[in-house]
């Protein structure tokens, strides 16, 4: 199953994408956000494919979450849905799958979902190859490879550039993913998955 997700601050968009992508049976929409930054927490905390993205949106916009989520998990794919065509070149620079003019249609939205399954077949399609090695996000990986050598939080967070609370943040998700509650069980069951050599 894919899983995706749609960020959009208007409602009325957001529900019809969302009822239009309800006829693939192999995609998965797991919550639509009318707000980029309970969209980016929720990423930061969940597993996902592909996010589809209104590009103007107050505070932040579509563009500027992509990034942030990419730099989070670098496999999430965007597709950006709008009703403005002059950020099309903008957003294939940010390496988007798609651009797709509001009102989205169900034949530009087939196009859109032949491309989400060319990338994700034979991968992520499948919740059995969801397990391993996507079970943790890149930043979790990281951070458990680095346990793996003895560091400690503070020696990992100063690796990242990230804070020490950041990494006691992303080892909680680890601990809950892997169903452990400690670093040496965390560690085992990350070799037991082939997460680390």
């Amino acid at each position: 199953m894919i899983r995706a997700i749609i960020v959009d601050d208007e409602p009325l968009s957001a529900q019809r994408l969302k009822y239009l992508l309800s006829a693939y049976e192999d995609l998965e929409v797991s919550h639509t956000f009318l707000t980029p930054r309970e969209a980016y927490d929720y990423v930061r905390a969940h597993r996902i494919q592909v996010a589809f993205l209104d590009i103007s949106m107050p505070e932040v916009d579509g563009m500027s979450l992509s990034r942030l989520m990419l730099e989070h998990d670098p496999s999430i794919s965007a597709v950006f849905v709008t009703g403005y065509d002059d950020y099309a070149v903008q957003a294939f620079e940010v390496n988007a799958l798609d651009y797709l003019m509001k009102p989205v249609t169900e034949q530009r939205l087939a196009q859109t979902w032949e491309k989400i399954k060319g990338r994700y077949e034979g991968a992520a399609a499948s919740e059995e190859l969801l397990a391993a090695d996507t079970l943790l996000t890149g930043q979790e990986t990281r951070i458990v490879q680095y346990m793996t050598e003895g560091l400690s939080n503070k020696e990992i967070a100063d690796a990242l550039n990230i804070t020490a609370e950041t990494v006691k943040y992303h080892l909680k998700n680890v601990f809950r993913k892997l169903d452990v509650n400690n670093r040496v069980k965390a560690l085992q069951r990350a070799k037991e998955l082939k997460i680390v050599p």
